[in-house]
């Protein structure tokens, strides 16, 4: 049955790009699967199809909740993504050139939820892992780095329709690869309800994250849309979704002071983990936490 739900979504991830290639036609848009990167730390982008899907979720998707109802949006030109979520070393190099708190976001990390230093505190493995322990605002800061060294006003966080966008790349299912949680495909907690780490298949990460890229990328191209982190999106947070642009662009009504967070993480459940899932609102001036990160996407 897997197998079968496999192979329906590739047939429907190639007519839907087949759909989507004529959207945009008369712009000098790049072709859709294509990279790029514009600076030595800048991420690196991935070129996503013109196109329309149905954000959230079927009424029969099991762990499915109430504020996953669907709803069409048609995304009239490409735009790009971030092959992954923003690593330590590109965060570290916006440290440098002092757009980004280092400071504030190591001091973060040391401390538990309740503010205090937590006495568990062993350190964050760094390098080419996603960065953790952002706020909205410190991802906001890393943005403008971004447009500053390219001389864009182009980079953003995705909205949570580009989001959702990129993780189906054209399937319908629960997940990108079929309709359970598969430990071959991330960073994964447990397989029950619950929070905690687990290692099975492909993931052998319990409670650490796992470098980007370790896992195979969404039919679009791109890496880490289910398991390691949290992604803070620019969606300000509404429970119903009453007011989400059907163009993709972010919702901006509701609760701007709390902002909408995607993917799961490698503490989570099969719950947190699937495509639509919409994570609970967070402040948007929450640090330290070490599941929490985020991705760009750029408008072209």
């Amino acid at each position: 049955m897997l197998q079968s739900k496999r192979l329906f979504n590739s047939l429907a991830l190639f007519i839907f790009l087949i759909a989507g290639s004529s959207l945009a036609t008369g712009q000098d848009y790049p072709k859709a699967g294509s990279t790029f990167q514009e600076c030595t730390h800048c991420p690196e982008m991935v070129v996503l199809p013109a196109g329309s899907f149905l954000l959230g979720s079927p009424e029969d998707e099991p762990l499915r909740r109430n504020n996953e109802s669907q709803m069409t949006i048609m995304f009239a030109a490409p735009f790009a993504m971030a092959a992954t979520p923003v690593t330590w070393d590109q965060w570290e190099a916006c440290v440098r050139d002092t757009w980004c708190d280092g400071y504030a976001v190591e001091e973060s990390l040391r401390l538990g939820m309740d503010g205090e230093p937590n006495p568990d505190y062993q350190g964050q493995s760094r390098g080419n892992r996603p960065v953790v322990g952002v706020s909205w605002y410190d991802a906001q800061h890393f943005v403008g780095w971004l447009n500053h060294k390219t001389g864009s006003e182009a980079y953003h966080l995705p909205s949570e329709a580009e989001w959702e966008y990129g993780a189906r790349g054209g399937t319908t299912s629960a997940f990108w690869w079929g309709p359970e949680i598969d430990y071959d495909y991330g960073n994964f907690g447990l397989r029950e309800t619950g929070l905690g780490g687990m290692a099975e298949g492909r993931d052998t990460w319990v409670n650490e994250l796992s470098p980007v890229k370790s896992f195979p990328p969404t039919p679009f191209g791109l890496y880490d849309m289910h398991g390691n982190i949290f992604e803070w999106t620019q969606d300000c947070y509404q429970a119903d979704r009453a007011d989400t642009p059907a163009d993709g662009s972010p919702n901006t009504a509701g609760n701007c002071a709390n902002r909408i967070f995607r993917s799961g993480t490698f503490l989570s459940n099969p719950y947190m983990q699937r495509t639509a899932r919409r994570g609970a609102p967070y402040p948007n001036t929450l640090r330290g936490r070490n599941y929490l990160g985020f991705r760009v996407a750029k408008t072209l």
